[in-house]
């Protein structure tokens, strides 16, 4: 009787404890470098992160900076500051794995604030399949923005991802829609 009390106190407990937030497990990570913590924010943002930069990218480049950037959380843990978003600063240093990866490819000749000119090459979007295609096609920047706001993140923390304006971020937005809505509507 007594372990099927103990089993009930144990299963009641966890019910009312609240499940720990992002910011909470990063936080715990820093201090104690417990593998399960890191654990549990892998499994709940890795895929999220393999896909931002999928669309960014190819899917090898794409898996090998996911893999990069968890190493980076990993090695950078004391640098989180709780007062930010764990997500943002997550995507934060994918993002700037990519750019460097880019960078030593010679696909990308600036930093942060004067990202341009990568575009896919100037294929007739008629013949595009599929949406992700279409995605594919649009300019660095408006795709960078576009899969951002699509993984949930708001004009504030696109900006601060990407180190530009809000203001520059809602262009791009409107820019990426707009594309996207005329390739579309040139399929049908």
């Amino acid at each position: 009787m007594s372990y099927a009390r103990a089993g009930l106190l144990i299963s009641v407990k966890d019910w009312f404890s609240a499940p720990l937030s992002d910011e909470s497990l990063m936080e715990q990570y820093a201090r104690t470098g417990e593998p399960k913590v890191l654990s549990r924010l892998y499994d709940q943002h890795s895929n999220a992160l393999y896909y931002y930069l999928l669309v960014l990218s190819n899917a090898d480049m794409a898996a090998d900076i996911t893999q990069r950037t968890w190493l980076k959380v990993i090695e950078k843990k004391h640098l989180y500051r709780h007062e930010g978003k764990f997500l943002g600063w997550l995507f934060t240093l994918g993002r700037n794995a990519l750019l460097d990866e880019l960078r030593k490819q010679h696909q990308q000749n600036s930093h942060c604030n004067q990202v341009e000119n990568l575009v896919s090459d100037s294929a007739v979007l008629d013949d595009i399949p599929d949406f992700h295609q279409l995605l594919k096609r649009l300019p660095f920047e408006q795709k960078e923005a576009f899969s951002l706001q699509q993984e949930g993140f708001s004009v504030h923390e696109i900006s601060t991802i990407c180190c530009v304006p809000h203001e520059t971020v809602k262009t791009r937005l409107r820019y990426a829609r707009e594309k996207l809505r005329k390739a579309l509507e040139s399929q049908s």
